[in-house]
């Protein structure tokens, strides 16, 4: 979510370590002896190659997005570029509600969270934005998307929300429902009021 001091040589079984201790544990009770002994390091090789526990959950979390959303984009359908556009809205928040690792921080330690809902984003935050300015450029390309210079951030806030709603709506039985009324809402949002789309700035 935020940047990590972190090489870019992070190992899978380092990520891996972070990922199943903080599933595991939670973020508090996460420690540096505990992933480095999964990670078969010594403590000190941990906090050379990662700066701080915070800093490892952080690249954990990345990983996971990065992950995600690769599979989300090897699954998504030929069409246009709205239609791709809105599968991979839709389908993020699915994949991502299955997540053990955002499901453990959500549960035991979700003030983690909130300095990236409430004050920046962070480097998976970045990520999907970043996916989500591509996706919007082929849909101007192909003349069926219209957006601003905001719609970027408004996607990522309006996929965020019902992604961290996911475990409140799966208690609720809402769930598959609220994810198609956002693909209706982002359909009728993204598409051209007229036959021409705007660019973005």
């Amino acid at each position: 979510m935020t940047s990590q001091r972190t090489s870019p040589q992070v190992d899978e079984t380092l990520l891996a370590a972070i990922r199943d201790s903080v599933v595991l544990h939670g973020v508090r009770r996460t420690t540096a002896n505990d992933i480095a002994e999964r990670a078969g390091m010594s403590r000190m090789t941990f906090y050379r190659r990662m700066g701080s526990v915070e800093n490892a959950v952080l690249a954990a979390l990345t990983q996971e997005f990065r992950s995600y959303t690769a599979s989300v984009h090897q699954g998504s359908p030929a069409g246009t570029g709205r239609q791709q556009l809105v599968h991979f809205a839709v389908e993020s928040v699915r994949v991502f509600a299955t997540s053990e690792l955002l499901a453990s921080i959500a549960e035991r330690d979700p003030e983690f969270l909130i300095p990236y809902v409430t004050d920046r984003f962070g480097a998976s935050q970045q990520l999907i934005l970043d996916d989500l300015h591509t996706m919007l450029d082929a849909g101007i390309a192909d003349g069926s998307i219209e957006a601003g210079n905001g719609t970027p951030t408004a996607l990522l806030l309006a996929v965020q929300g019902v992604a961290l709603s996911s475990r409140v709506l799966l208690k609720m039985g809402t769930f598959d429902d609220t994810l198609t009324e956002l693909g209706k809402m982002l359909e009728r949002y993204l598409t051209p009021s007229s036959p021409k789309a705007t660019v973005l700035a």
